[in-house]
């Protein structure tokens, strides 16, 4: 008798909780992003209401690498000969 309610526990109780609780939690999981999507269209909606007419807005500047153009001292002379 013992071994009959253990069968019946795994093979139907445990499949039905595991589900409910996946249903819960993948439920949770889509509001959750769901709640995050419509705060960032909100913050970039409220963003572009600030912005006037005609006005640019740079929200990335890379930083300068290499050789500056203040330090170019100009290039090297090539003698060329034309062909015609």
């Amino acid at each position: 008798m013992k071994y009959l309610i253990i069968f019946a526990l795994i093979v139907f109780v445990i499949p039905r909780l595991f589900r409910w609780l996946l249903r819960g939690f993948v439920a949770s999981q889509m509001d959750k992003a769901q709640r995050d999507f419509m705060n960032q269209q909100q913050q970039y909606q409220q963003k572009q209401r600030h912005k006037r007419e005609g006005q640019i807005d740079i929200d990335f500047v890379p930083p300068k690498k290499g050789k500056n153009a203040d330090d170019f001292s100009g290039g090297e002379y090539i003698d060329y000969e034309e062909v015609k």
